[in-house]
């Protein structure tokens, strides 16, 4: 199996999981890594769902008072990216274009009717980083929002956040890893504070 859930990503002094919006299920969350500058990035399994992308993201946003990011992958294979800032409207995207279009087949809408092309959605993810204080990669952004993610999403949206300018934390020095391929987060395995 392949991983089906939620990528999150936001700036925090304590643990993503503390956060009253993750509160319900914070038991749920596994660490993914750290960056430079206080960002976290976490994953929960597609169950419970975590409800409304752009909701989620914007909650978190508001909670942290910085931008927040969050991806539903889809077994691997492509994922839905919102993002917003403090106060501000979400924004989305996709991951995996092609896959994503065949995953839509069946709902009669295309994918041009819900995500922006790569190119005009790399504007909206340029203007994300900027507003968490860091300089994007317009032409890599819009490169890898129209890439096929090989064998693994997961990989792309790293190679998404290395072009945001979230840099690998000094204490961990390693891209980040990607979830496992169950998506269902270990029973024995909690999310405490350090």
């Amino acid at each position: 199996m392949r991983f089906w859930g939620y990528l999150l990503l936001a700036r925090r002094d304590r643990a993503l999981p503390e956060s009253p919006v993750l509160r319900p299920t914070r038991h749920l969350l596994l660490p993914t890594a750290s960056f430079d500058g206080g960002w976290q990035l976490w994953h929960h399994p597609h169950r419970p769902e975590l409800g409304d992308l752009d909701a989620l993201v914007r909650a978190l946003a508001d909670e942290t008072d910085a931008p927040a990011l969050a991806a539903y992958v889809m077994e691997s294979d492509c994922a839905v990216v919102s993002g917003a800032g403090p106060g501000g409207a979400p924004w989305s995207a996709c991951l995996g274009r092609r896959a994503l279009a065949d995953y839509m087949a069946d709902t009669g809408l295309a994918l041009d009717d819900l995500f922006p092309d790569p190119r005009t959605a790399a504007a909206h993810c340029s203007a994300w980083a900027a507003a968490a204080g860091h300089t994007a990669d317009p032409a890599g952004l819009a490169a890898v929002l129209a890439a096929d993610p090989g064998p693994r999403v997961e990989d792309l949206f790293g190679n998404l956040l290395a072009h945001l300018g979230i840099a690998p934390g000094a204490e961990d020095g390693r891209r980040p890893v990607p979830p496992p391929p169950t998506g269902e987060a270990p029973a024995a395995i909690r999310c405490e504070p350090r």
